[in-house]
């Protein structure tokens, strides 16, 4: 027996020794593939809970939306999952199914409504909007593969958009009252209380040197200038700031459309209005000049590291409260977007409930079997609010409760769009929503 030992161990060391002396196998290299060649994934007969696409997925007074129309923005959806091999999970499946459908559903109920009410889409908002959309991305394209939509379809959500705002201005639900306004100060004055002077001014904002240097991609941080670049570049903004200033104090000129054709930064679309600031709020250079002037004077250029400005101060204000003056605009700005968010809400659940639609995909997809499992199915489930934004969505001002906005900083570069609202935001909201759960196809 003790003889079996050593040769029973001596087995096991060698039976270990093997794999560790064997070449492992070379890894094999995944093959590249073009994503935008990659086929959107048919579902297969019986293998889904999900069915068959229908077609048409839904009529709207008789108006067919066909699973052709459908399936431009699904399988764009579904190659988000094919990229990363795998197959789309069906309750992510369900969540697209259902909220195309409907996003196509509304759009084709705010298009016969407006041919109804013969109002056209205004089709400047629309350019903005594109041009708006597309600031700061540097690969539009893959920026719209990432998002799964095309051209098309975001051009689609805006004009819904659009054509909303304009059914509710005709129906006057966005009128904004003095008295509303009143209200409303009475409500923020304490937030605007402060213990030192404040102006009110507007500016007209020229860069120094090219905004997007000849090789660079918009959005990147452009390389330091030389000491002779920079040299050149203040020559030239002060050259044009000398022009615009000349323009400027010329009797008649409307300051504010200058700034919206020649400034540069956020202010820019809204005159080169800055709000009301503290000194100490802005780059001492800015500042230094700003305090000095006098309501209506417009002061000579002033260079600090933005650039070139040229200031004209609107108003004075002594420490203490705001007088409602300096904050009615403001006010009504916000008391809008207000009645804008909930003015959708309500005219997205009056048409809805007026438009006779027959949702084929509803029909095909059945009641949500997680539904079912939590109890939640039938008559019982609550059910969203109609038009309402998913809880990921940014605050909309003057809807989440009053609180006082953020006073002006020192002028900034122009910030990336924040996303969209209204129509457009509800549709691609509600289609992302949960993506992360299911594989992390939410934008």
């Amino acid at each position: 027996m003790p003889r079996l030992v050593p040769l029973f161990l001596s087995v096991v060391c060698l039976s270990l020794a093997v794999p560790a002396c064997t070449k492992p196998a070379d890894p094999v290299k995944a093959e590249t593939k073009d994503v935008n060649q990659i086929p959107a994934p048919e579902p297969k007969p019986g293998a889904s809970e999900l069915g068959a696409l229908p077609d048409p997925v839904a009529i709207v007074n008789d108006k067919p939306l066909t699973l052709a129309d459908f399936r431009t923005i699904y399988d764009l959806k579904v190659q988000k999952y094919a990229e990363r091999g795998r197959e789309i999970p069906p309750s992510a499946d369900r969540r697209y199914r259902k909220s195309i459908t409907e996003r196509l559903i509304y759009q084709e109920v705010l298009r016969q409504e407006a041919v109804a009410r013969k109002i056209q889409y205004d089709q400047a908002e629309l350019a903005r909007r594109e041009a708006e959309q597309k600031q700061g991305i540097k690969d539009w394209d893959k920026h719209l593969v990432r998002r799964g939509e095309t051209e098309q379809s975001l051009r689609d959500m805006y004009v819904a958009e659009i054509v909303e705002k304009q059914l509710l201005e005709a129906d006057n639900k966005l009128t904004v009252t003095d008295a509303e306004v009143d209200e409303e100060y009475e409500k923020i004055k304490p937030n605007y209380k402060s213990d030192a002077d404040r102006v009110q001014a507007s500016h007209i904002l020229i860069p120094l040197g090219p905004q997007t240097p000849p090789g660079q991609a918009p959005g990147d941080k452009p390389p330091e200038p030389t000491a002779e670049e920079r040299k050149q570049w203040t020559a030239e903004a002060m050259a044009k700031a000398d022009e615009l200033y000349k323009k400027a104090t010329t009797p008649g000129t409307d300051f504010a459309q200058l700034a919206k054709e020649n400034s540069i930064g956020p202010s820019a679309d809204k005159g080169g209005d800055l709000g009301v600031f503290t000194k100490d709020r802005m780059v001492e250079e800015f500042s230094a000049v700003a305090f000095k002037l006098k309501p209506g004077e417009i002061s000579k250029p002033v260079e600090t590291k933005f650039g070139v400005h040229i200031i004209k101060l609107i108003a004075k204000y002594p420490p203490g409260d705001l007088p409602k003056e300096a904050l009615v605009e403001q006010i009504r700005e916000r008391l809008g977007q207000r009645k804008l968010h909930q003015g959708r809400r309500d005219l997205k659940e009056a048409l809805l409930a007026r438009y006779k639609v027959v949702n084929k995909m509803e029909e095909a997809l059945g009641p949500d079997p997680r539904a079912r499992k939590l109890g939640l199915g039938g008559a019982g489930r609550t059910q969203p609010q109609p038009g309402a934004l998913p809880p990921e969505h940014p605050p909309v001002p003057g809807v989440t409760g009053p609180t006082a906005p953020t006073a002006p900083t020192a002028p900034t570069a122009p910030t990336p769009p924040s996303g969209l609202t209204g129509a457009a935001n509800s549709a691609e909201k509600a289609e992302a929503k949960g993506g992360e759960a299911d594989g992390g196809d939410g934008e």
